[in-house]
């Protein structure tokens, strides 16, 4: 008492404040214990419901008759991520799961779950496409259009193990709206449906699409279906689309009945035309192209000289001199030089 008594009220103030600040650091330190100490609490009950969700359903779908307990809110995520491992695990037993899947309610479990968290809803739509229920596809067709790739990607696997057909009317157009979307990921999803199906909905969406986004569904239709990719590819080079439509075009082209398209486009006044157009013959043209291609070693462009260089040494395939009198004629500096560059390639192209 004699402290407050004795000394100036500018040092009793001090002191309180001092008192209060060790107060709330000691209370923040109290508060951050237990968040850790929830956390971790909350991290093994979940392991250990994931645990006892993994062991049950893997019982159930060997064909063991065990009584499966109903599902407590609280272990909603553990019980969903069982769910999708095991489907990821063994999906020959797919049948199997999904007649479990009605006999614990699994649908109900995953709209509920929805609603939750970022993590707990994409984890929710993939059980869902597992689970295969018509009446769960309109439920998760709005997650299409989520702008971020996780749950639109989420949704459109699971919308194609619902209804493969309905999906894809809807999945291919959206294609177009997510630019975000990796394309390793969109293949792979349109390999899961039928393969005649998938051609015939991306050939006619790929007609229909604006040049930015015919480009990106050309290369999922060649990978699905090379005779109707050639189709419309063929289609394309002869329409007036953008230039690079066209060289996404060359890039895929594989019918040698093509041809004469990929020639007329040597003298395409964009460069990057003219380098897939030379890549093309070396694919697809013969020795009459010798003479089509001599006159882009001299090119402006770096590029679209080496590859016509590499064109050329691809049709004189096997025979060095034939090339070597190819370059020694050029007058150009530049054409002399690109066919020794090549040349100087050819070696270690053999070993790869």
């Amino acid at each position: 008492m004699r402290f407050f008594l004795d000394n100036t009220p500018n040092v009793v103030f001090a002191f309180w404040i001092g008192v209060c600040a060790i107060s709330l650091a000691l209370i923040m330190l109290l508060i951050i214990l237990a968040m850790r100490w929830f956390t971790k609490h909350r991290e093994r009950r979940h392991l250990r419901g994931l645990q006892q969700w993994r062991n049950l359903f893997e019982r159930a779908s060997t064909g063991e008759n065990i009584a499966l307990p109903a599902v407590p809110a609280r272990d909603a995520p553990a019980f969903i991520e069982a769910w999708n491992d095991i489907h990821e695990a063994a999906p020959e037993r797919n049948a199997q799961l999904r007649n479990i899947g009605e006999r614990v309610g699994i649908s109900a479990v995953a709209r509920r779950m929805l609603h939750g968290s970022y993590h707990d809803c994409g984890m929710a739509i993939i059980a869902l496409g597992h689970q295969g229920d018509m009446r769960d596809f309109e439920t998760l067709v709005p997650y299409l259009s989520d702008p971020g790739p996780i749950l639109s990607l989420c949704a459109a696997r699971a919308l194609t193990q619902i209804d493969s057909a309905r999906a894809l009317e809807l999945f291919v157009p959206a294609i177009a709206e997510h630019e975000n979307w990796p394309d390793g990921t969109v293949a792979r999803i349109l390999k899961g449906n039928d393969a005649d199906n998938t051609a015939a909905v991306l050939s006619s969406a790929v007609l229909r699409a604006n040049d930015n986004t015919a480009a990106r569904l050309v290369r999922f239709l060649a990978d699905t279906d090379t005779q109707r990719a050639a189709l419309v590819i063929r289609q394309l080079l002869d329409s007036k689309m953008d230039d690079h439509v066209l060289s996404t075009c060359l890039q895929m082209v594989t019918d040698r009945a093509d041809v004469d398209h990929v020639r007329s486009f040597l003298a395409h006044p964009r460069w990057h035309v003219r380098m897939h157009a030379a890549t093309a013959l070396a694919r697809l043209g013969d020795n009459s192209d010798e003479a089509r291609l001599v006159p882009l070693l001299s090119d402006r462009q770096w590029w679209v000289r080496y590859r016509a260089a590499q064109a050329l040494s691809s049709l004189c395939a096997g025979n060095e001199e034939r090339i070597q009198r190819i370059g020694a004629r050029q007058h150009d500096v530049f054409a002399r030089e690109i066919i020794q560059h090549v040349l100087s390639e050819l070696p270690q192209r053999r070993m790869a």
